[in-house]
């Protein structure tokens, strides 16, 4: 039997508040390291220039991260103040939580981060990543620790005539293989306008006629799903093995609306 051992460690980082008098210093920052595949939280404490953590619980803080080729700001957040003010080990402390959704569309590289604090007026007040004055600190993003995650099959075109309703997809492929019985899919339905139902339809056969089709209840009982007047997007899950699974829908009388498309993963 092998046997390896893992370490569950805070992602921790010093942040620098005031000035720099030479005493304690800390002459580099650390690098962050975050993986795609899962969420990675990141804890800051917040510092003088002697380590003695400061209190911050009545402040507020930005994080950003900053693509060092286009120097653009790919993704902005709040940070979470931890410090309650009733014990010294939450003093000065935040975290900020970067998720897997987030990750998707940055590119595995070294990015910039920084942290400003956000007075009440919304003016910006720098932070220090370190005692030497440096505000931007380095993170880098990494791939290949967790299973990457799949784009979703975007469906667009409803041309076929045969479906329970008037506009139906063709058949897409729900790769029963890689699934257990109790599979999760998830769509995103994106709507115009629209008031009217959809049905969401499976089947098992490895060549499907329209016969062959059955209708498939949301994880929120909804069969079929009903919209009215829905302009945006919205969420919809469903659990199951199926060969092949499609989308068909229909206006209600007058409504002139459409689904524009819908975007499936499972």
């Amino acid at each position: 039997m092998q046997t390896v051992s893992r370490y569950l460690l805070d992602n921790l980082v010093i942040v620098y508040t005031t000035g720099y008098h030479g005493r304690n210093s800390m002459v580099y920052d650390r690098r962050i390291k975050v993986f795609k595949g899962v969420s990675n939280p990141i804890s800051f404490t917040f510092k003088n220039e002697d380590q003695k953590a400061q209190d911050i619980s009545v402040k507020n803080y930005e994080f950003n991260l900053i693509d060092t080729e286009s120097s653009k700001s790919v993704l902005t957040k709040n940070l979470t103040i931890l410090d309650d003010g009733s014990t010294f080990s939450k003093k000065g402390k935040a975290v900020v939580t970067i998720t897997a959704g987030e990750l998707l569309q940055l590119t595995s590289k070294f990015y910039n981060y920084s942290i400003r604090e956000i007075a009440s007026d919304n003016t910006r007040t720098i932070t220090f990543v370190d005692a030497a004055y440096n505000a931007a600190g380095t993170l880098e993003i990494l791939d290949g620790a967790y299973p990457a995650v799949i784009n979703s099959t975007e469906v667009s075109e409803f041309t076929s005539t045969t479906g329970p309703l008037k506009k139906t997809s063709s058949a897409i492929d729900a790769t029963p293989g890689e699934n257990n019985n109790m599979a999760l899919h998830t769509i995103s339905v994106y709507t115009k306008g629209f008031t009217g139902s959809l049905r969401i339809q499976g089947t098992m056969s490895q060549t499907p006629g329209d016969s062959d089709y059955f209708d498939i209840t949301t994880n929120d009982d909804q069969s079929p799903v009903i919209f009215d007047n829905s302009t945006g997007s919205s969420y919809f899950n469903f659990n199951g093995v199926y060969t092949y699974v499609r989308f068909s829908w229909d206006n209600d009388p007058g409504n002139t609306g459409l689904i524009d498309k819908i975007l499936y993963r499972h």
